[in-house]
């Protein structure tokens, strides 16, 4: 595998920024992808008073950030997918048709 030193470049760039200010900026972006989903709920009018909303939006949210990974064998869901995926589930369940 060849490099044509860009990417080593911008590796070594980002190794030299100190772990405090990665942490600070990782705050900032996962607080940005937070507020951006809320964005989302809110602009749709999601009624979060409907406990059915409710539950799947805050069981979603743990897997979420937790990074929660999900192993079939060599298959991996990270926490994004899992989340995805688990909401996608919950709210089919909980609004299934009886």
């Amino acid at each position: 595998m060849a490099f044509d030193g860009v990417g080593v470049g911008f590796g070594a760039l980002i190794q030299a920024v100190p772990l405090p200010v990665m942490g600070g900026v990782s705050i900032v972006v996962f607080g940005l992808i937070a507020i951006a989903g809320a964005k989302i709920w809110a602009d749709n009018k999601v009624d979060f008073s409907d406990h059915k909303n409710l539950l799947v939006a805050a069981i979603t949210l743990v897997p979420g950030t937790g990074d929660f990974t999900l192993k079939f064998g060599q298959f991996a869901l990270g926490g994004i997918g899992t989340a995805t995926f688990g909401a996608i589930l919950r709210y089919a369940l909980l609004n299934r048709r009886k």
